[in-house]
């Protein structure tokens, strides 16, 4: 008995023996690993780079619109789109891409950080490099790898360094308030909104505490300046012909543009608040308009001396959650002397190329040019500055987390203020008479038009609607209203013989509409 006893302990303790050498065989869970390191130190979206102090956040989002009855995202066309004719491409699709990095890490002057955002974009009218395309837009015919088309392939917007208190690169400009990005879509005409491009500064910020703050900024001229120009004698001058030379200041006879050169950054400051309520500023600007020289060999190579142009304004935004879940309503308003662009944003208004407005309907040309600073081409003499102010309102309602709606407007009136221009221009130019093939002789007897024919304003009126079907998702559609008071009424415009517009037309206001169609799918975080 007591051997059958220990035949079954052994058995028994055998049985374990091999049980538990099977189970160490067995796959054991492993222990969980956090490959990526969550950085909740500067909210939602931040893990630490692997080996390192410093966190990242990466970001973008994808586009894809239609633009209707406009340059890419601008209100209406510019070019040979003003005329509105067969000519004209009435819809942009435009495609883009970006990417943006935000890294950040302590250091004994607090948070160090850099930030970039930049990405690629096909508007209607843009060619992949490579391949094969017939000539186009002035291109050579045959064209092999090389990029054409009406607009670029790259998108850029912010590139910057922060840390205690000064930012270095691009970045928006510290002037700007108003965020038109909150109410409209589309690039607004009447509103200087450097959000969407970005400005290079260096610039200095002191945090006062309860929200109170200021800023010193030395910005790149780039993004701000316009044309100034210098205006010619009229004698024997080719006058109202459709084309270049009625809608830009280049290459005019009369009215010519001399580039601005960049002497002296722009100076810009501003006083903030930033509370639970909302946000309020004042800002300011100092711009320095340096012209080249004078085009006329009587005055020999000599220039007029530089002009400080400023702009200052002031603008308040209220949160207004009792009404609806980040609802905000906001409202600025500017005044510009000699610094136009700090009141506007002309379609086509780039370093050197002039900026304007314009629109047909029938027989009727609305136009308006903006410009830095004028000058007597035939005396010389100083730069002559003009005047402009605007003012901007928006409010946006959130119906709940997936719609809401929002609605904005805008003013801007222009002044040249230029002695130059009323005498040299206005009152050469012919009033109530149709040219002959575009062109008029000053020896006619018809009278000039008015001191201050130069001068106009222009109004928008838009309104948004956006849905959020899924998170970071956005679907909108937009549709504004621009109207331009024309500058030159009275005047007689020649057709100069182009397609689809009548031989001969007079200045007056034209009103149009712009629209959008956009889907985007903004990456999380």
């Amino acid at each position: 008995m007591k051997m059958v006893k220990s035949l079954l302990l052994g058995s028994a303790a055998g049985l374990v023996a091999v049980a538990g050498a099977q189970a160490a065989d067995l796959p054991v869970k492993a222990k969980p690993v956090q490959y990526v390191k969550i950085c909740s130190l500067y909210g939602a979206g931040f893990y630490y780079i692997p080996g390192t102090d410093t966190c990242i956040k990466i970001g973008g989002y994808v586009r894809a619109e239609e633009n209707i009855n406009a340059a890419g995202s601008f209100g209406i066309p510019i070019g040979a789109g003003l005329y509105y004719t067969r000519a004209t491409q009435d819809v942009y699709n435009r495609t883009r891409i970006v990417v943006s990095f935000d890294t950040r890490s302590q250091t004994e002057y607090g948070t160090l950080r850099s930030y970039g955002r930049g990405g690629w974009q096909f508007t209607s009218g843009d060619y992949q490099v490579g391949g094969s395309q017939g000539a186009s837009s002035g291109a050579t015919a045959g064209w092999s790898g090389a990029a054409i088309g009406s607009s670029s392939t790259t998108y850029f917007d912010r590139a910057f360094i922060q840390l205690a208190g000064f930012t270095f690169g691009k970045s928006q400009s510290f002037y700007d308030f108003y965020n038109a990005g909150l109410f409209s879509s589309q690039t607004p005409y009447l509103w200087m909104d450097t959000g969407g491009s970005g400005t290079p500064m260096f610039a200095y910020t002191a945090q006062f505490g309860n929200g109170l703050s200021a800023t010193l900024s030395l910005e790149d001229v780039t993004e701000q300046e316009l044309p100034i120009v210098g205006v010619n004698a009229q004698a024997g001058a080719v006058q109202g012909a459709v084309g270049a030379t009625a809608l830009s200041n280049t290459g005019a006879t009369d009215f010519g543009s001399n580039a601005p050169n960049q002497g002296y950054p722009d100076i810009v400051g501003n006083l903030r608040i930033d509370q639970a309520w909302g946000s309020a500023q004042l800002e300011g600007a100092m711009h320095d308009n340096r012209a080249t020289y004078y085009s006329l060999a009587a005055i020999g190579n000599n220039n007029p001396s530089d002009a400080w142009g400023y702009a200052g304004g002031a603008g308040i935004q209220f949160n207004l959650p009792m009404l609806g879940k980040g609802d905000v309503v906001s409202a600025a308003a500017n005044y510009c002397h000699g610094a136009t662009r700090y009141c506007s944003d002309p379609n086509g208004g780039v370093r050197g190329a002039g900026g304007f407005f314009g629109e047909r309907s029938g027989g009727t040309y609305a136009m308006g040019n903006v410009d830095d600073a004028y000058f007597n081409q035939v005396t010389g003499g100083s730069l002559e500055l003009p005047n402009s102010y605007n003012f901007e309102a928006g409010y946006a309602h959130h119906f709940n987390s997936q719609w809401q709606v929002a609605v904005s407007g805008g003013y801007f009136n222009y002044k040249a203020n230029s002695n130059a221009v009323d005498t040299l221009y206005c009152a050469s130019v012919p009033a109530g008479a149709a040219p002959a093939s575009g062109t008029v002789s000053t020896g006619t007897a018809v009278a000039g038009l008015a001191p201050g024919c130069r001068d106009f304003s222009a109004w928008e009126l838009g309104a948004r609607v956006l849905w959020n079907p899924v998170e970071n998702l956005d679907v909108i559609a937009e549709v504004i209203y621009t109207k331009v008071n024309s500058a030159m009424k009275g005047g007689v415009l020649g057709g100069s013989g182009v397609a689809g517009i009548p031989a001969t037309m007079t200045y007056g206001d034209v009103g149009e509409f712009s629209g959008l169609l956009r889907v985007q799918r903004n990456f999380w975080p």
